[in-house]
């Protein structure tokens, strides 16, 4: 069984909602070639480059600003546990874009990457053979926005690590940070 780790505090700035990711890379779970899995350190908290699939490529969803949000939740009981992670956050505007989306990959598994604002750190959300679903959405256009709430869920203990790899996508939208 591994050790308790001490856990330190830390400033307000590190742990402020405003800090929080707004660019996300995704990638379907089945353009990952899983026969090579990536180099995982549970030490560090650090996971290599996926292996992609011939002609696969990451994909851009921006989030609207300081909407991105991480949830980890679990509830343990006699024999097992039960543990939910949830990413969510507000696509901006009313496209065809998103409509493609909803219509086509409601239940699909995705590999996420999220990158920190501030540092350019890449979190990695899924691990081989437990991706995160995209599970639910609500979309609005009404007198005060235009937009889309997107929710994906992984029922699994993995909490994200650091990304080491690349997640490039092809830019076909103006960055709306």
């Amino acid at each position: 069984m591994k050790t308790v780790p001490n856990i330190l505090p830390v400033s307000d700035a590190d742990s402020q909602g405003k800090r929080l990711y707004n660019r996300m890379y995704l990638i379907p779970e089945d353009e990952i070639d899983l026969a090579t899995p990536p180099t995982i350190s549970e030490t560090d908290r650090t996971c290599g480059a996926l292996t992609l699939k011939t002609d696969a490529e990451w994909k851009q969803m921006w989030f609207a600003k300081f909407t991105t949000e991480f949830e980890s939740s679990g509830n343990g009981n006699d024999i097992t546990t039960e543990v939910t992670n949830t990413v969510k956050g507000t696509i901006a505007g009313d496209r065809k874009e998103i409509d493609d989306f909803i219509e086509n990959q409601h239940g699909r598994g995705f590999f996420i990457v999220l990158v920190d604002r501030f540092t350019g750190d890449k979190m990695l959300y899924g691990r081989p053979y437990s991706p995160y679903y995209f599970q639910s959405h609500t979309k609005r256009k009404n007198r005060d926005n235009a937009s889309c709430d997107v929710s994906f869920e992984a029922p699994s203990f993995f909490q994200p690590l650091k990304y080491l790899g690349s997640c490039e996508a092809v830019e076909e939208e103006t960055e709306q940070s």
